[in-house]
């Protein structure tokens, strides 16, 4: 029997722990893609084939080396900077995708101010609801997820999740 309450309950703190892995994704992507405004489709799992495509030239076909130069560079910081919390990316750029599908994300974001917004903010709370809900297999690397996203938030100011 799960700890839980109920199962709406399990299922918000379920969408909670995918929105971590999201997140994530996103602030790596964006901090790499930042002229893109439009990230869809591109997943840290397929960065390196992505920044190639994106630093071709798509009328010429043209490879502009010092673009891909550039990418190149900026992912492997990024990489390097989360490697120091845990990160592997042979290993977590996978795992988010597979969180991502298998708890999915919030569709509901909490009213601005609200108590609700503000335990989805701190990532000590984040750290508790990873530990009632993820399964004992898969809570190191979620915690590994969290502090990536915890450190990338610290160096930005921006709160831990962005909508």
């Amino acid at each position: 029997m799960h700890p839980l309450q109920n199962s709406q309950q399990l299922h918000r703190m379920q969408r909670i722990i995918g929105e971590i892995a999201f997140q994530l994704e996103r602030r790596i992507l964006a901090s790499i893609f930042e002229d893109s405004v439009r990230l869809y489709g591109i997943t840290v799992f397929t960065t390196p084939h992505k920044i190639t495509e994106v630093a071709t030239d798509h009328q010429s076909g043209q490879l502009d080396t010092a673009k891909q130069s550039e990418l190149t560079k900026k992912y492997k910081d990024i990489m390097e900077k989360l490697n120091n919390c845990g990160y592997d990316r042979d290993i977590h750029p996978a795992f988010s995708e597979y969180t991502v599908n298998t708890y999915g994300i919030i569709k509901e974001y909490p009213p601005p101010d609200s108590s609700d917004l503000q335990g989805l903010l701190n990532p000590e709370n984040l750290k508790k609801v990873a530990k009632l809900t993820v399964p004992a297999g898969d809570l190191k690397d979620v915690l590994i997820l969290l502090t990536c996203l915890s450190k990338l938030s610290e160096e930005d100011g921006k709160p831990v999740f962005v909508w």
